[in-house]
């Protein structure tokens, strides 16, 4: 944590060695750091990713899952402090003298830093096919619906062998920034969206790289994960309104990758 190594205007150091050692000592021993899922998210609940036919294949042809930095998203607000945190923090930076060795000095600096060491996967929670999802994010009829389980995602992604200091799967908490209180854990923010995205019922992997002692932001654009696609699949729907030749086309893709997963047509459409 950059503020544990800073030193306040009163005269009081904290223990930089101390805390550097107790960060150096946690960030040595998590490797082979597994997916960590959140409690309230059972192990069968259905998980969807819509996506388009370039990013199936790529999908199946890596045998991984890309994690996106958070702040190539087009949502700017994406793992932003909420109020009350980004005034407490505002306000320990305050406390510091301006001489000091951090890369970092400002809640703006801090939150650039954490935004380039987030990696992020979104899924829908959904029993079923949604029509308002396939409108936003199957972009158009060439696209197909992905779906899995808590799972199944859980036991088929790799484990971080390095570089990885948390690893979770959360639901999406859709709050205001001003309604969200008490102190948070730094990758709490990745976890918070505003109310009006509440219809996509979103859980997502979060992969945070953000190390205290080495803090970088000269980082890449996203992370593959390995995942057995074979195991962790259950279903794919093309979508509704496709022709029949493109149903065709993903069924023959998924033949050859392996697949043993049914391909169906999904429901929710335009047509009748």
């Amino acid at each position: 944590m950059p503020l544990s190594s800073r030193t306040p205007c009163t005269g009081r150091r904290f223990t930089r060695p101390l805390m550097a050692g107790v960060r150096i000592l946690r960030e040595s021993i998590l490797r082979n750091l597994k997916l960590k899922v959140e409690d309230s998210l059972s192990m069968d609940t259905k998980l969807w990713r819509y996506i388009d036919l370039a990013k199936f294949v790529s999908l199946l042809d890596s045998g991984a899952l890309w994690l996106a930095r958070s702040d190539t998203f087009r949502d700017q607000s994406e793992g932003r402090f909420p109020s009350e945190m980004r005034t407490a923090i505002e306000k320990a930076y305050a406390s510091f003298c301006e001489k000091n060795d951090s890369p970092i000095n400002s809640a703006d600096d801090f939150q650039e830093y954490l935004c380039r060491n987030a990696y992020v996967s979104c899924w829908h929670k959904n029993v079923d096919e949604n029509m308002v999802m396939w409108e936003l994010y199957g972009r158009d009829s060439n696209a197909v619906a992905v779906q899995t389980t808590v799972g199944k995602l859980k036991s088929n992604i790799s484990t971080i062998n390095s570089g990885g200091i948390e690893f979770h799967l959360k639901n999406i908490q859709y709050s205001r920034a001003e309604d969200v209180e008490g102190k948070l854990n730094y990758s709490a923010p990745f976890f918070i969206k505003r109310p009006h995205f509440n219809f996509e019922q979103e859980c997502r992997i979060l992969l945070s790289t953000y190390s205290a002692i080495s803090p970088n932001k000269d980082t890449p654009l996203g992370v593959s994960m390995k995942l057995n696609v074979v195991n962790a699949i259950e279903k794919i729907l093309v979508h509704p309104d496709s022709q029949d030749w493109f149903v065709k086309v993903v069924q023959s893709i998924s033949a050859k990758y392996g697949l043993s997963a049914p391909v169906e047509r999904g429901e929710y459409g335009n047509k009748f």
